[in-house]
């Protein structure tokens, strides 16, 4: 890549922007020409004897010029389209550009271009002839041989840098609009380049300064012939009724009831001009003969619907290309003639987005700049200096990964799942415990009763409550998730902020493997529920077992075979054991452990407070460890998912750049 700053032009066929750009920061200016406004008119007026001039000098000394002296004079617009049939637009073209040269030297404005790499917007559907030209027309006019560049491109890049997106997003299905004076063009792109593109060479700017001209004549009978007699037609055409236009159109994006009334000083005035009769108008749309003369119109039909032709061109390239609108997660505006109000209401119901469709992170955005004339020339200036940036912003972003995940995301993914995991053992252990169990081995204690009924009795209470136990799992889990998320976004927002790009809106998703769910969607399945009750089931069958045990065996017949000795050191052990031998025998002690009637002071025995309190901290630990593990598959889920943006991040950045 070249470390000369970079001059980039957007040739146009109403008007031409010129940007500048410094080497190695993608901080471009669009240059103005000494009227305050960006860019020039293309158009030369070439005078007999004299040097020709450019631009809206051009247009002024033309329109302002006495029919007799009109004789010497040849006033050339629109030559951009015909560049690639007509040796005329081709001198033409060159002259314009080299005019552009002498007029910034004579105005002391830096655009010099043998300093400065050169960079010339082509539009995407441009054949080799049509490059060829610009190439030629650059060359003759001092700019040397220039890199073309698509022209969508640049109002992708210019986007890119403002942040209204991120770096990923820019790879996906794009369409550009570019609606300026001369022509409308559609492009859509996919990682970062061009793979369809069409458009309408006619349909323009220059046709609703035509519809506007038409009401301005309709509104002031008798000044066709008062203009034909003074020669002003083309100054008020091309100029007053222009500015009418886009102040018209500004009005009416604010506020479609309003009435615009307007005076050009020395012809007429506007009178309350509605939105609703605008539509008239341009729906019944036919070509003033003084169009037709100035401009050579042919190609233009005799009367047309200009919505209908700009829906038209839409949709029919769609269905040629086939392009699914689904497919299109961005919609880029660019050109002057965008900022019409239609321009964005045709292409959502072309599209079927809704009409907040920029504030829907997930679905197709709609963006338009404040100037959208400019943003090709000034996105193209930057290309150079970003895919410098781009290049050094996916070195610092892998070299961070490892440290943004221990230090950023860790920390937040461990105080998230501790949340969640102690809120499980609040609901699901602790709390069901003390009230769902202890009292049934309360109860035990003070009354008595079989292990059997015990055992039954705990088993339909884990049964009943298998609906709570699912319902906390299902409320708490999603947690680990509902405000990560967010903490997680903002955290790498600040990350990627910190390097001059947006972060992915990309959701945070984890799906289990049961779920047969779309990527992307957040879906957090049920860890496990059996394995919770396994748990519960498995403690609490545990003291029954430990207290059938101590009946029919282990301590209890170790102390009566110890005699008289071991069941008075046995104390209360040993008398529980005596009393049941002597009651029941041996046999049956050993074969109906369970199913034995005990009273409430054995039943105490064998059932201690101890117990049931240790089981109580055996079931936080188990349920502890059992959730550690669940959670920690969800982290990695997480974290895998941060790696991932970070690497598609990564990637686009280096897409994004090159010609």
């Amino acid at each position: 890549m070249s470390s000369r700053p970079v001059l980039s032009v957007d040739f146009g066929t109403t008007k031409s922007y010129f940007s500048k750009c410094p080497a190695n920061d993608p901080s471009p200016v669009s240059i103005d020409f000494g009227d305050g406004r960006d860019g020039i008119p293309s158009a030369i007026l070439y005078r007999e004897g004299k040097m020709p001039l450019i631009g809206q000098t051009a247009l002024d000394e033309y329109g302002d010029a006495a029919p007799g002296e009109r004789n010497k004079m040849r006033l050339v617009t629109n030559f951009k389209a015909d560049l690639p049939s007509s040796e005329r637009a081709r001198s033409a073209a060159a002259d314009f550009l080299e005019g552009v040269l002498s007029m910034a030297r004579s105005l002391h404005l830096d655009l010099e271009p043998g300093s400065r790499m050169v960079l010339f917007g082509v539009p995407c559907e441009s054949d080799s002839f049509f490059r060829s030209a610009v190439r030629e027309a650059a060359r003759k006019g001092g700019f040397g041989t220039p890199e073309l560049v698509e022209e969508p491109k640049g109002a992708l890049l210019y986007h890119l840098k403002q942040g209204d997106i991120p770096v990923a997003k820019a790879l996906e299905g794009v369409l550009v609009v570019d609606f300026g004076g001369g022509t409308c063009d559609f492009a859509f792109l996919q990682g970062g380049r061009a793979v369809h593109a069409w458009g309408d060479m006619s349909l323009g700017g220059r046709l609703f300064d035509d519809l506007f001209f038409q009401w301005f004549l309709d509104s002031n009978p008798g000044l066709e012939e008062e203009l034909e007699a003074k020669g002003s037609a083309y100054f008020v055409h091309s100029l007053l009724c222009r500015e009418v236009k886009e102040f018209f159109s500004r009005t009416m994006a604010r506020d479609r009831t309003a009435a615009v009334s307007k005076v050009l000083p020395g012809y007429g005035r506007f009178r309350d001009m509605r939105w609703e009769e605008f539509l008239m108008r341009g729906r019944n749309y036919s070509p003033s003969v003084f169009f037709n003369q100035a401009w050579e119109a042919g190609a233009i039909p005799s009367r047309m619907d200009l919505f209908g032709r700009f829906k038209e061109c839409l949709a029919s390239g769609m269905r040629q290309k086939r392009i699914d609108p689904r497919k299109i997660s961005l919609v880029i505006l660019a050109g002057g003639s965008s900022l019409w109000p239609f321009v964005p209401d045709i292409i959502r119901g072309e599209l079927s987005l809704p009409s907040d469709a920029s504030s829907l992170p997930a679905g197709p955005v709609l963006l338009r700049s404040e100037r959208p004339y400019t943003v090709i020339s000034m996105g193209l200036a930057m290309l150079p200096a970003l895919t410098e940036r781009f290049a050094a912003i996916r070195m610092k972003l892998s070299a961070e990964l490892p440290r943004f995940l221990r230090d950023e995301a860790g920390p937040a993914l461990t105080k998230r799942c501790t949340i969640v995991k102690d809120r499980i053992l609040a609901e699901s252990g602790n709390e069901f415990f003390r009230k769902k169990i202890r009292p049934l081995f309360e109860e035990f204690r003070k009354e008595g009763g079989s292990l059997a009924s015990l055992r039954r009795r705990l088993s339909e209470v884990l049964a009943a409550e298998e609906p709570f136990l699912r319902q906390s799992m299902e409320s708490n889990f999603p947690l680990v998730i509902s405000g990560l998320r967010e903490e997680i976004r903002k955290l790498t927002a600040v990350w990627f902020s910190g390097h001059g790009i947006v972060a992915p809106g990309r959701d945070f998703s984890r799906t289990s493997q049961e779920e047969n769910t779309e990527k992307g969607i957040i879906s957090i399945g049920v860890p496990g529920i059996d394995g919770v009750l396994d748990i519960l089931g498995g403690i609490l069958g545990g003291i029954v077992t430990a207290g059938s045990a101590f009946l029919c065996g282990g301590s209890g017949t170790a102390l009566l075979t110890a005699g008289p000795v071991g069941m008075a050191a046995g104390g209360i052990a040993g008398l529980s054991i005596s009393w049941l031998l002597m009651r029941y025998g041996r046999k049956r002690v050993k074969g109906m452990a369970e199913e034995i009637a005990l009273p409430p002071w054995l039943a105490a025995a064998i059932v201690p407070e101890k117990r049931i309190t240790g089981a109580e901290k055996e079931l936080e630990k188990a349920m502890e460890k059992y959730l550690e593990i669940r959670l920690s598959s969800i982290r990695k889920d997480l974290e895998d998912h941060v790696r991932t943006i970070a690497a598609d991040e990564i990637k686009a950045l280096s897409e994004i750049g090159g010609f």
